[in-house]
């Protein structure tokens, strides 16, 4: 408990604080001089109960109503002789430090005192004793802290007054325990630095690291995210701010997404949209509600308690935060009560982070349809205004060069439909509008009618065009115009990359729930930091094409594939060629 009294040197924050601290100084002032008078008219009285045995009855009176009126006070009442024995210990002081009044009282004040402030302790009283003021606010150069009886430090705020009493010099100490106040500024601190943190930056995994980092060690010792990603698929990051201690276990836990499946309390936590406290985590805990493969990290991190905490926004569960204590602190209601501010804050954060990508996102495809339509559109109305001018200006006199002109004409025409379509089929499976017709197919007769479209363009370009069915096959569930689409874009794909004298071989082959078609090129193969991209939007080989297509091939099929229940992905070896396959599901047996 600093008794720094000299003048204030800081200036204070607010009118509120002010008046508070101004009010502890009156206070000080006014109960000091009560607490003076009476111990002054209690000497008095004892002294003449040595004459006068009728006293005795004043002084009880006296007494009680000493304690009546310092027993109501909620601060710490303390009032010490110039030796600084204590000669008063109110109830709000036995409260606060943890001493009973019996065992305070004739003792040095110094037992209220942490040990690194006890002896600047009585200097300070010594020169307010021998100045003229009456009072003042303690701790106005630093901070001030009471030690309680068990050894614990708290804050606090306690104005003093002093009175020179026929005996000597008393003084009394307003002292008031600040730790929730502390700990609420500290709180509200807390939050204020988060949505500044969180608001730092728009980036998806960005603000998914802030998220999962910012509350170690403030509200837990560790921290783990799980986030729904596209696909409706969990991924898991965990917190980097924690002890060393507990990295390693993190790690192994941050290796393992939950799935919908999982025992976890988390997928209740994000589909419930409901808080979740585990106050009790246990071996038996363990075995009951977490993954088998990820047990020996939770034994290993010494998790005692978690807060799990939805992440919503906009109507949206976005994800589950799991706030880890690996202590006896656990989740108060005031720590509860942050943990969910900042939840909130992370979730507000989160979802404006992905909109801003999604609007990043819808302005890049705009950017680079405007940049097909612009590039790819081009060349084929060129040819076709070329030709028409030739055709309008000076017909060539011959029928073979007229047809020819016509027959570019005629290709340019048909290349700008196809580009079209493309668009249209894009902008359809991203809303989810993709309309199938579905029905039992054939799919040997589906492959076949793709393949014959291709015939007359692998020959020109000299390359073998195989196809590979075995007999019996099962009938597809599929939209047939869909899946030869889908077909389609792969072989068109396969012979633009494939080099004169090169095969590409389309095949088909029976699977327990579906047929898996397939279709392979000799073509330079596709580099593995390549694989992950080539289902996206506008993607294009480095190197290999003969021509330059929409970039929208591919991915057309992936959307197409997938809406039919299916899968597709491709295999490649650098300088080996590449293989496509897609999944489609077999048609119900008859009368199934």
């Amino acid at each position: 408990m600093d008794s720094d009294i000299g003048p204030t040197t800081s200036n204070w924050r607010s009118s509120w604080e002010f008046w508070r601290r101004f009010s502890l100084l009156i206070e000080a002032l006014v109960v000091g001089a009560a607490v003076a008078l009476l111990v002054v008219q209690q000497l008095y009285l004892r002294g003449r109960l040595r004459e006068q045995g009728k006293i005795q009855q004043e002084l009880r009176a006296s007494e009680a109503k000493f304690s009546g009126i310092l027993a109501i006070a909620a601060d710490a009442i303390i009032t010490v002789d110039g030796t600084q024995r204590i000669v008063h210990f109110n109830r709000g002081a036995e409260e606060i430090f943890g001493y009973s009044a019996k065992d305070a009282i004739g003792r040095h004040l110094a037992v209220l005192l942490p040990s690194r402030f006890r002896d600047a302790h009585a200097d300070h009283l010594e020169r307010f004793a021998q100045s003229s003021s009456t009072s003042r606010r303690m701790g106005e150069r630093r901070e001030i802290f009471g030690l309680r009886a068990d050894g614990t430090e708290f804050p606090a705020e306690a104005s003093i007054s002093k009175l020179i009493a026929p005996d000597g010099i008393l003084f009394t100490v307003v002292l008031r325990d600040i730790t929730a106040q502390r700990n609420a500024e500290a709180n509200e601190r807390f939050l204020s630095e988060a949505s500044t943190d969180l608001g730092h930056t728009l980036a998806v995994d960005a603000t998914l690291r802030a998220i999962v980092d910012l509350p170690v060690p403030r509200l837990g010792d560790a921290c783990v995210l799980d986030v729904i990603e596209s696909g409706n698929s969990l991924r898991r990051l965990v917190s980097s701010r924690q002890r060393n201690e507990l990295t390693p276990s993190l790690a192994a836990l941050a290796e393992t997404p939950l799935t919908y499946d999982s025992p976890s309390p988390v997928i209740d936590a994000i589909r419930r949209n409901r808080r979740e406290l585990v106050e009790n985590i246990d071996e038996e805990y363990m075995e009951a509600f977490c993954d088998p493969e990820t047990l020996p990290a939770w034994r290993e991190l010494g998790a005692r308690s978690s807060l799990i905490l939805p992440l919503h926004a906009s109507g949206e569960t976005l994800g589950a935060l799991s706030l880890i204590s690996t202590d006896d602190r656990g989740f108060d209601a005031e720590r509860r009560s942050v943990a969910e501010k900042f939840a909130a804050t992370a979730a507000a954060a989160l979802s404006n982070a992905r909109l801003y990508d999604a609007a990043r996102k819808a302005y890049q495809a705009r950017d680079d349809m405007l940049s097909i339509v612009s590039h790819d559109l081009r060349n084929p109305l060129s040819a076709i205004s070329m030709c028409a001018r030739v055709l309008r200006d000076n017909p060539p006199a011959d029928d073979e060069a007229r047809a020819g002109l016509l027959a570019t004409i005629s290709q340019s025409t048909e290349w700008t439909h196809r580009l079209i379509e493309d668009l249209l089929d894009v902008t359809t499976i991203e809303r989810g509008h993709l309309s199938l017709e579905v029905r039992p197919e054939d799919a040997s007769q589906l492959a076949l009618q793709a393949m014959h479209m291709f015939d007359v363009e692998a020959s020109a370009a000299g390359i073998v065009l195989d196809v590979r069915l075995p007999t019996s096959l099962p009938l597809v569930d599929a939209d047939g115009a869909r899946v030869i689409q889908v077909l389609g874009n792969l072989l068109r794909n396969a012979i633009k990359f494939t080099s004169r004298g090169g095969h590409v071989v389309l095949g088909l082959e029976a699977r327990e729930d579906a047929l898996l078609f397939s279709v392979s090129d000799t073509g330079p193969g596709i580099s593995d930091e390549n694989l992950r991209n080539v289902f996206d939007r506008y993607w294009h080989s480095s190197h290999g094409a003969r021509t330059r297509g929409t970039g929208l091939g591919l991915s057309i099929a992936k959307g197409i594939v997938e809406a039919h229940g299916g899968r597709i992905w491709v295999e490649s070896i650098m300088n080996h060629g590449s293989t496509f396959y897609f999944t489609i599901p077999k048609a119900p047996a008859h009368g199934g």
